[in-house]
């Protein structure tokens, strides 16, 4: 039995183990069993989560580091993501995290879904935008692996993301 929290022994442990380790592979639990509003959930908040590893000075802003991670990371993966980042953020993110559900003009598929496969990512079928969530999974994943990039070879954005995980009170080792 633990006595104590996890403690990683240092900011790679803590990313393998925490990061990669349970944030990132709730989500692909969630796709695995088909918890697909669960999965659409975390991508959703997970986005403004790292967009504060970036800029933890946006600490109360949510809207603004969401922005931040679709401009500086998502946007490689495919521009769409920085032109409907306003959609993303009011219909999906914050309709999922303050109301259970898409906004209204928004839903998702999966791709590895025979019946969905009429649809393609940042589709608009009768008015509406659709993601497919197993492409905005892995979009969300090599981002997450450009950002983790940039971490370790930049040693400003490795600093401000260590603030910012001790500020939301994770536990990080002194460095």
């Amino acid at each position: 039995m633990r006595s104590k929290p996890y403690q990683p022994k240092d900011f790679e442990d803590f990313w393998t183990s925490r990061i990669e380790g349970w944030l990132l592979s709730d989500i692909d639990t969630c796709v695995k069993y088909n918890v697909n509003i669960g999965a659409a959930t975390l991508i959703f908040c997970y986005i403004d989560f790292f967009g504060s590893l970036i800029r933890p000075d946006l600490k109360d802003n949510s809207r603004q580091r969401f922005y931040e991670f679709c401009d500086q990371y998502l946007d490689k993966m495919n521009s769409n993501y920085v032109s409907f980042k306003c959609k993303l953020y009011d219909d999906f993110r914050c309709g999922l995290a303050h109301e259970a559900i898409m906004k209204k003009g928004t839903g998702i598929f999966r791709s590895d879904d025979k019946a969905d496969q009429v649809y393609n990512h940042f589709c608009f079928e009768d008015g509406a935008l659709f993601l497919d969530l197993i492409q905005l999974r892995d979009d969300l994943f090599s981002a997450v692996r450009l950002l983790k990039k940039d971490i370790d070879s930049d040693p400003r954005l490795k600093t401000k993301a260590v603030a910012r995980l001790r500020d939301l009170k994770w536990a990080l080792p002194k460095e």
